[in-house]
């Protein structure tokens, strides 16, 4: 009797159980981690000091995802309002790094005295260019 209850058991979990996956992303400063994030995360805001800036700065995002697209490319892009082309990074590589240089936000900091930017990752077919999801909001960077 006990087998067929656990029989029983293990057809009702698999018939209504749900198991998700989750996309996660790290944020680097540098080589140094100075974030872990997954797509069940609140949107972050991360602030650095402009005084601790170096001009070869970089910031790098490295997102995962339990079920990478094939032939595909991984895009990072940083939105600002300006009518300047923004700062991007590519990869064709599930969990790649996707790297920007602080001196190009630094450029429109400048300009434009902009200190807020929003990073955003969208996954595109290789050969078409097609858009392959509904992209998704990472995280907000300032500099102050």
């Amino acid at each position: 009797m006990k087998q067929i209850l656990i029989l029983l058991s293990f057809i009702a979990i698999s018939l209504f159980g749900y198991s998700d996956t989750l996309d996660y992303y790290h944020v680097y400063l540098n080589d140094y981690l100075i974030g872990q994030y997954n797509s069940n995360s609140e949107k972050p805001s991360i602030v650095l000091n402009h005084s601790e800036l170096k001009d070869n700065d970089v910031i790098t995002v490295r997102y995962g995802t339990d079920h990478p697209c094939i032939e595909c490319v991984y895009v990072l892009s940083v939105i600002i309002e300006v009518k300047e082309k923004t700062p991007k990074a590519e990869t064709t590589e599930n969990f790649g790094k996707l790297s920007i240089p602080l001196k190009d936000l630094l450029y429109f900091q400048k300009k434009y005295e902009i200190n807020k930017y929003h990073f955003n990752y969208h996954v595109y077919t290789e050969n078409s260019l097609k858009q392959e999801d509904n992209g998704a909001y990472l995280f907000e960077l300032k500099i102050i």
